[in-house]
């Protein structure tokens, strides 16, 4: 066994406490806290208290107040309103920024969300698809084939409808409404 220097002692005791006096006291107090197990003696009957994440209630069973686990509320739940569908529109280029045949990568903030955007413009119109592969999340890319290229594992997409021509990926790119007014491109997410 190797020899320690009071040095090297002195000096792992002064970090350990160091360490001990600036501990979260947070912590300290959980240790501490009084722990609740199935069949302790409780005084109320009724009561519910939480413990480690888990819910106990005072009940009597044979003349006995102890503590068991409590069953999933039967109180009728409030229905919730589900979230309404939010949609803006967005102004993403100049009209003059995008020409027939060309496809531009953007980044549009809407609702406190980045969505990572392809748009590009056809001799039909304009599209725009969300640039993350439905396969495993990966942005997509234009290749010099005119398609969209996921570098991951190579799905590859239609770059004017979005649809799969080449797996692994098995759903098309999630389409967004574009329009052009005024001299710019606008997508609707």
């Amino acid at each position: 066994m190797a020899r320690l220097s009071r040095r090297s002692v002195v000096g792992m005791l002064a970090g350990g406490f160091v360490a001990f006096i600036t501990a979260p006291i947070a912590s300290a107090d959980a240790a501490f806290a009084p722990q609740i197990r199935a069949g302790d003696v409780c005084k109320k009957v009724g009561r519910r208290k939480t413990s480690a994440g888990k819910t106990f209630e005072c009940v009597e069973q044979g003349g006995v107040r102890q503590w068991r686990r409590a069953q999933a509320s039967t109180k009728p739940q409030q229905p919730t309103k589900p979230d309404e569908p939010s949609t803006s529109e967005v102004k993403v280029l100049e009209s003059s920024a995008l020409a027939v045949g060309a496809s531009q990568n953007v980044v549009v903030t809407s609702g406190g969300k980045n969505f990572s955007v392809v748009v590009t413009r056809t001799s039909a119109g304009l599209v725009a698809f969300n640039r993350a592969c439905t396969h495993q999340g990966t942005l997509v890319t234009v290749n010099s084939a005119s398609q969209l290229y996921c570098i991951s594992h190579g799905s590859l997409f239609n770059l004017t409808t979005g649809a799969v021509i080449e797996g692994p990926a098995s759903r098309a790119l999630t389409a967004y409404k574009a329009t052009e007014r005024s001299g710019s491109i606008y997508i609707t997410l």
